[in-house]
């Protein structure tokens, strides 16, 4: 069984050392070249350095023959920001001393200049058994989970939800998280987070025939929290020129570099959208209690029956929720045949503040909506932290005042409901 490829970078100025490289790859434990750095050391810039970082390599092949004190300092870099990185370095003859700071610095395996087709394969195959799942013959990274959320109607506050939830799901478990903006038309993703995009998804689909890491990272915004970007444009005009079979190329692509991809559709059932939620792994439906929203998902059952029947999750998530709205949760559950799977408080104030300040909501500790969110995304996630759907923010709110008053014993929900008739006549 052919093993999954490990994406490498090379760094060297040297292309008979490149060239060996590429030569010296087995076709049954693959390496993807996704990046090269053909520059010297002193010449690397912060671009350099920030493209490496978005391809994220597993391993590094480092020729250090022109500068082996720079090239030491860079592998130290290296090595700090990805403790799990593995390196293979080459060069010249090195002393004792020099190949004791090489290891020092990260580097696993030291190689002399010519290097060989049979040396490289035989670091590789080293460096592959150190890497987490290398012993077995698998890849250290699975594709990602592609989780995408669409809006009921417009303003059902799907953006919210989906920016909001991708920065919670990277906090909780420090994985690669990538939202992806698919209403390329009217697309407010980077708005809501506070970013100002240099490219856009449109840009990244007219180069798609060429694309690769370095090619990817080119188009990517990174939010303060760490949180990647892929935006939608800004005139709507150029979503046309955008196919389903882009939307899949690329959502595919971004599978095999992110955990998790977090795709913000559009509210209508377009060809993208649909090319979208056939690549999906989860489909959050986000909806208001209102008789718009359930009248719109009645009218997609069937779509949402297919997706179902070919195993994608179909989840509902009401937003805005009022606990004395006229629809109960109760009544969405039968008239659309669907269990809610959580409810996001109505806390207009903090949501439009984060909109207009473009600061995410999340990070509001003292917001209701925030402390929703982060249970929700812990849920998602399958990490502690998650409360049960049917203890929803109502009963945490009694929880919190509970606590506030010292209270051990439990305290009924009499006090949310009507007041109990009388008894016997009794007051």
């Amino acid at each position: 069984m052919e093993s999954q490829a490990i994406r490498a970078a090379i760094v060297s100025t040297d292309g008979d050392f490149r060239t060996a490289v590429r030569e010296g790859i087995d076709a049954d434990h693959p390496i993807d070249i996704e990046f090269e750095i053909v520059v010297p050391f002193k010449k690397i810039s912060h671009g350099h350095l920030e493209e490496l970082r978005y391809v994220d390599p597993e391993l590094i092949f480092l020729d250090l023959e022109e500068d082996p004190v720079l090239g030491v300092k860079l592998a130290q870099f290296l090595a700090e920001t990805n403790p799990k990185r593995r390196m293979i370095a080459a060069g010249g003859e090195g002393s004792p001393e020099f190949l004791m700071q090489a290891m020092q610095a990260g580097i696993g395996d030291y190689l002399p200049k010519p290097v060989t087709v049979e040396s490289l394969a035989a670091a590789v195959t080293r460096a592959r058994k150190k890497m987490v799942g290398g012993a077995n013959g698998s890849g250290p990274r699975q594709p990602g989970k592609l989780l995408a959320f669409f809006a009921a109607k417009g303003g059902a506050g799907s953006t919210t939800v989906a920016t909001n939830l991708a920065i919670q799901m990277q906090r909780l478990t420090g994985k690669k998280t990538v939202v992806v903006d698919l209403d390329l038309e009217l697309g407010e993703s980077a708005l809501f987070l506070g970013i100002e995009p240099r490219f856009n998804f449109v840009d990244l689909a007219k180069n798609v025939h060429r694309m690769d890491a370095g090619l990817l990272a080119s188009f990517i915004e990174c939010h303060d929290t760490g949180v990647h970007v892929l935006s939608a444009p800004y005139h709507p005009e150029k979503a046309e020129a955008v196919t389903a079979d882009q939307i899949r190329q690329i959502l595919h692509f971004l599978r095999q570099h992110y955990d998790y991809v977090v795709v913000d559709t559009s509210n209508s059932f377009t060809a993208r959208t649909l090319a979208t939620f056939d690549l999906a792994d989860e489909v959050y439906l986000v909806a208001n209690v209102d008789l718009p929203s359930l009248r719109n998902i009645q009218r997609a059952q069937h779509l949402l029956e297919r997706m179902s029947e070919k195993g994608h999750e179909v989840r509902l998530i009401v937003n805005r929720y009022q606990p004395d709205n006229d629809i109960t949760l109760d009544d969405v559950e039968r008239a659309l045949d669907m269990d809610v799977y959580w409810t996001l408080p109505n806390d207009y104030e903090a949501v439009i503040y984060a909109i207009n300040t473009g600061r995410p909501v999340l990070l509001d500790d003292k917001s209701l909506y925030s402390e929703e969110l982060q249970a929700l995304g812990a849920k998602i996630a399958g990490v502690p932290g998650a409360v049960p759907r049917k203890r929803g923010w109502l009963a945490r709110s009694v929880d919190r005042m509970k606590t506030m008053l010292g209270m051990d014993q439990e305290i009924e929900d009499a006090f949310l409901l009507p007041p109990p008739a009388v008894v016997g006549g009794e007051s």
